[in-house]
């Protein structure tokens, strides 16, 4: 079976097993030492299992702040969105006679889509809103304006952060991946060499996790019945 078919926590069992016990059985490391893999060549191998599972732990801590960013900056633009439109439609039904207000507001095109069109949007009407007296007697006196204010600020904060998470979470797989592949190749390359040094030790290929290869049995062929 591929080694890259097999699960990552599988494939860092397998290392660890064929480095570990290689480590930690003077006959195997006098055998494959023959053949090139001296203890520090071993420990070399160790410190790409290290690496490698240090870059999958940090992958997964990566992986499991983008989820947590994600979900901040979902109910953060839900706050968000729900006070930029009650302003909006409190705006467009009070000035709906007052194209230049409308315009200084932003209300005067399409409603934003994106986060950032959105972002833009929410912060020139709210900042502009200050300026608009008439809509402290439906409700937006500036405290409640500052209070609505600070969850667009909240949401492009959380985008911030989502945006750094996700960032953070793509370096953390390619390191996983390349600290990953390279633990692979050392492992593949030292069990083709420690099958010829171990040659006929089964007992200790089994402890690198190799079973012994065993030979096809030629089967003679049923001699046809005469009549």
């Amino acid at each position: 079976m591929p080694i890259k078919s097999v699960s990552i926590a599988e494939r860092l069992n397998i290392a660890d097993l064929a480095i570990s016990n290689s480590r930690a059985d003077a006959e195997i490391q006098s055998l494959v030492a023959a053949y090139g893999y001296s203890p520090a060549k071993l420990t070399e191998g160790h410190a790409l299992y290290t690496t490698a599972l240090a870059a999958v732990t940090a992958q997964k801590f990566a992986a499991g702040e983008q989820r947590q960013t994600t979900r901040e900056l979902t109910d953060a633009g839900k706050s968000a969105r729900d006070a930029y439109q009650s302003l909006a439609k409190v705006a467009r039904a009070i000035f709906k006679n007052d194209k230049a207000r409308l315009t200084a507001l932003g209300l005067s095109s399409a409603a934003p889509r994106s986060t950032a069109e959105f972002l833009a949007a929410a912060a020139s009407l709210f900042d502009n809103a200050a300026q608009a007296p008439a809509l402290e007697a439906y409700g937006y006196d500036p405290e409640r304006l500052e209070s609505e204010r600070a969850k667009i600020t909240a949401f492009n904060q959380a985008n911030q952060r989502q945006e750094a998470a996700k960032g953070a979470a793509q370096q953390a797989s390619r390191e996983q991946l390349a600290a990953m592949a390279s633990l692979d190749a050392w492992r593949a390359q030292y069990i083709k060499i420690a099958r010829v040094a171990l040659r006929g030790k089964k007992q200790l290929l089994e402890k690198l996790g190799v079973p012994a290869r065993t030979s096809a049995r030629r089967t003679t062929p049923p001699t046809p019945a005469t009549a």
